[in-house]
C-alpha cells in the first residue's frame, strides 16, 4: 500500500497524458483518431492481460517476484516513452506499458486480498484505493507542471523516477514472507474442480 501512491499516481498521469503526447508526436493535433487509438489500446491491453495472466502466473514462484519485475519494467518503459523519438516507437512502448500494468494488477490484488480477513476486506481495500488516489492527487499536478515547462517527454522521464520510488516498498513486502506471497499452482482457468493444490516453493 505504501508503494501505491507512487505507482498509481504515475499510472493515472501516464494514462491521461498519453493521448495529447501521441498527438504531439504524430504531428497533427486534430487527429482525434489517434486519441481514440490510445484509449482502445489500454482496453485491449487489459483484455489481453486477463487472458494470459493464468499462463504468466506459472513463471513465478512468488507474487512479489512478479510485482518487482513489473515495477522495474514499468520504470524502463516510462523512461523509454519519454525518450521516444517517433510516434510508432512511443505507441509500441505505451502498448507494452499497458500490458505490463494489466498483468501486474492481478498479482497485486491476490497478494493484498490474501492478507485481509474477510470481515475487514472492504475497509482495508478502501484505504488501499485512498492511498493510490492520494498519490494521484499529488503526482499528477507535479508531472503536469513538468509537461508544461519541459514537455510530455520530460514528464514521462520524471514519472519513471517517481515510479521507481515504489520498488523499495515492494522489496520490503517480499522480505515479510507473507502467506499470500507463494504462487498456488493448479488453479488456472479451466482446471477441473477439486484439482490438487500445490504451493510452488
Amino acid at each position: 500500500m505504501l508503494a501505491s501512491p507512487f505507482s498509481a499516481g504515475v499510472g493515472f498521469y501516464a494514462f491521461y497524458a498519453m493521448q495529447p503526447y501521441l498527438l504531439q508526436l504524430y504531428g497533427d493535433p486534430r487527429a482525434y483518431g489517434i486519441a481514440g487509438l490510445a484509449a482502445a489500446m489500454v482496453a485491449g491491453a487489459q483484455i489481453a492481460g486477463g487472458l494470459v495472466v493464468g499462463r504468466v502466473r506459472g513463471l513465478f514462484k512468488r507474487r512479489t517476484d512478479a510485482l518487482i519485475l513489473g515495477a522495474v519494467l514499468n520504470v524502463a518503459l516510462l523512461a523509454g516513452i519519454g525518450l521516444a523519438p517517433s510516434f510508432p516507437i512511443a505507441l509500441i512502448l505505451l502498448a507494452a506499458w499497458c500490458l505490463t500494468f494489466a498483468l501486474q494488477s492481478p498479482f497485486r490484488q491476490a497478494f493484498v486480498n490474501g492478507l485481509i480477513p474477510s470481515e475487514q476486506r472492504a475497509t482495508v481495500l478502501s484505504f488501499d484505493n485512498l492511498m493510490g488516489s492520494a498519490g494521484g492527487a499529488v503526482v499528477q499536478p507535479v508531472l503536469g507542471r513538468v509537461a508544461d515547462v519541459s514537455g510530455y517527454g520530460a514528464s514521462y522521464l520524471v514519472g519513471a523516477v517517481v515510479h521507481a520510488l515504489s520498488i523499495p516498498f515492494v522489496l520490503l513486502a517480499r522480505r515479510e514472507g507473507a502467506s499470500s506471497d507463494p504462487v498456488i499452482a493448479g488453479l488456472e482457468p479451466g482446471a477441473p474442480s477439486g484439482a490438487a493444490v500445490e504451493v510452488v516453493e
